[in-house]
């Protein structure tokens, strides 16, 4: 055990607002994983939302687990150190329940090294009786459960506040592992691939939701400066999209489209206000939010302030505008997604090109003159005249900002956010092509090129992640294979080689 890791934990620990610290005694133990680091995974409202749903329960006691990033992999691995919990610096094989919360494909690869250090075998049929009963959940898993089917006992699939008693009851009955299994087959939306035929039979299951979000507070719980996003206190406004974009996962990850009351939020607002002073609005339509107006006001009054996650371009006006100027935002991300027009109506985002000049124009004249911009490259149908367009939309686009800007805020920024579209199971697109690494890196240097002399910036997701994500996301329980040839040869690249064309 290294002393130096243990006490880099508890530092970590020292600077937090909010933890639970819980005696074990005669409690069932859950060490809850992020296979992302720290700074990522406190950053990400599933991991408070769960923290807080075990830990209000007198019979469980809930620590948190992180991936510490490859530097720290090395020197857990030099002093054959295991992963540790960060509340109580206890080994992962210590708890009863390693429970993963997992939203990103790529952080799959995160699952073997972790589980590695942590001195418990990966694969479900070669634990002993006496290991962890491993779970997982999340966004990533509830789209596609088979990558990870041979890895974990149980996968819940749909949102954890559905599970509230059955699973948690299941979680504190302290159940041998056998029967535990046995009763988690039992419970709806709870993939056991042990008790299946075949674990690659998901067809027959079913992700549970909650009707009705307001019981059901989603916000910051611990704070630290540490994290993504550590100087606000976050609060899930709504759930879900109606918008029915053909290449978007959320309305299959969280049906039905649901808002907050207004109440719910000024709620979860009174909270936060006794810990940060600026509120995170999160929300994959905001605008839309019927009140978001009144709760945007309310938080103004309370003399604190807010800032949006992104915003739609049609949703745009003067009034809603001028609230976000009042909340003190210089800047703001659009979702454009393609160039042209032509394009989005092919993805079901038909917004006119116009919408987009328009919107900016009216942020610019409330002093909002920073835009961060989101695109996909790779989309259905694409050719080279729809990127030459990206870089037509987004010189308009600045071009508004400039016209409308106050003469006291004449400096306006416009930074492209580019991300590779990857087909997801359950969307209307879910059939599409991927582009390629190779193709995709040809469109990046056409719009880094082409934007950078007009001095617009261009950030890009890199196309490798995508290429894993694009496998991932569709693979069936073979995928274990990838999974393993690339903690093998610690290079994932390598491995994806062998099982992608």
């Amino acid at each position: 055990m290294n002393w130096k890791l243990k006490q880099n934990l508890r530092s970590l620990l020292s600077q937090e607002e909010g933890a639970v610290i819980k005696d074990w005694g005669g409690k069932s133990s859950v060490v809850l994983v992020y296979p992302n680091t720290y700074e990522v995974g406190m950053g990400n409202l599933a991991v408070h939302s769960l923290y807080h749903l075990l830990n209000r329960r007198d019979d469980i006691v809930c620590e948190r687990a992180f991936w510490p990033g490859p530097k720290g992999m090395d020197s857990y691995r030099r002093s054959q150190t295991p992963i540790m919990s960060l509340e109580s610096q206890r080994p992962l094989s210590d708890f009863d329940i390693v429970a993963f919360s997992i939203s990103f494909e790529n952080d799959y690869l995160n699952i073997l090294p972790l589980l590695e250090l942590a001195r418990i075998p990966h694969l479900s049929e070669q634990r002993p009786p006496d290991a962890p009963l491993l779970i997982a959940g999340g966004a990533a898993l509830t789209l596609n459960p088979k990558p990870l089917a041979k890895i974990f006992d149980a996968i819940s699939l749909g949102e954890a506040e559905a599970f509230e008693p059955d699973l948690f009851d299941l979680l504190a009955s302290g159940l041998s592992k056998k029967k535990f299994i046995n009763e988690l087959a039992k419970v709806p939306g709870i993939y056991v691939p042990s008790h299946m035929s075949s674990p690659d039979k998901t067809e027959s299951f079913s992700g549970r939701h909650v009707r009705d979000l307001n019981p059901w507070p989603t916000q910051t719980v611990i704070y630290s400066r540490k994290a993504q996003f550590g100087d606000m206190h976050l609060i899930e406004v709504q759930r879900g999209c109606p918008r029915g974009c053909k290449f978007c996962a959320t309305p299959i990850i969280y049906p039905p489209p649901r808002h907050r009351s207004a109440e719910a939020v000024l709620a979860m607002v009174h909270c936060g206000l006794k810990h940060r002073r600026r509120i995170g609005l999160i929300g994959a339509d905001l605008l839309s939010h019927p009140h978001f107006v009144r709760i945007g006001h309310e938080i103004l009054r309370r003399e604190a302030t807010f800032s949006a996650s992104s915003v739609r371009a049609d949703a745009v006006d003067d009034e809603k505008v001028d609230l976000l100027a009042k909340a003190g935002l210089k800047s703001i991300a659009l979702g454009v997604e393609a160039g042209n027009e032509t394009l989005r109506e092919g993805i079901s985002k038909a917004i006119p090109d116009g919408a987009f000049v328009e919107a900016s124009g009216i942020l610019a004249s409330h002093g909002i003159t920073g835009l961060k911009l989101y695109f996909m490259i790779g989309l259905p149908n694409e050719n080279d005249d729809d990127i030459k367009s990206i870089v037509s939309l987004s010189k308009k686009i600045r071009g508004a900002l400039r016209e409308h800007a106050p003469r006291q805020a004449r400096t306006t920024t416009v930074v492209l956010t580019v991300a590779p579209f990857v087909p997801k199971l359950g969307t209307p697109l879910e059939n599409a092509k991927f582009a390629g690494e190779d193709r995709l890196k040809e469109k990046i240097r056409t719009l880094t090129r082409s934007l950078g002399r007009e001095g617009i910036q261009v950030k890009c997701d890199p196309p490798f992640h995508a290429a894993v994500e694009a496998f991932l996301s569709k693979a069936d329980i073979e995928a274990l294979e990838f999974l393993e040839e690339a903690h093998r040869l610690k290079n994932p690249r390598l491995a994806l080689a062998k099982f992608m064309p």
